[in-house]
């Protein structure tokens, strides 16, 4: 698994290249961490490159969209992770996980960092 990481003025953008599974999902936590610590909360998820998702790569996101939902400036003005450039097979998985209910899922990755 490879991650590009960019801050951009209000969001974070990480992309995620290749397979999340047992093995790479610590790295992708870590790196989601490291952007909460920095005490950001907004991120989009470019997924247009993710060949496969297990289910511990399947936690850290659903963790990921728990931690980044407590924070908030005001009830309409908070942290998220949204997803961008969904896979076909990876939207498969989201469906038949219930996901695709859980996450905004946008298109493209300019769609979603404007949702913010």
């Amino acid at each position: 698994m490879e991650l590009t990481h960019r801050r951009l003025n209000r969001v974070d953008l990480i992309e995620v290249i290749g397979r999340v599974d047992a093995a790479t999902a610590p790295q992708l936590k870590q790196l989601i961490e490291s952007i909460f610590n920095d005490g950001r909360y907004r991120i989009v998820l470019d997924l247009s490159r993710l060949e496969y998702i297990s289910s511990p790569g399947l936690r850290v996101l659903i963790e990921a969209r728990k931690k980044a939902r407590e924070w908030k400036i005001t009830d309409l003005e908070g942290g998220d992770v949204r997803i961008a450039n969904l896979p076909p097979r990876i939207k498969e998985v989201f469906d038949l996980t219930g996901f695709s209910s859980l996450f905004e899922i946008y298109g493209d990755t300019v769609e979603a960092v404007g949702s913010f």
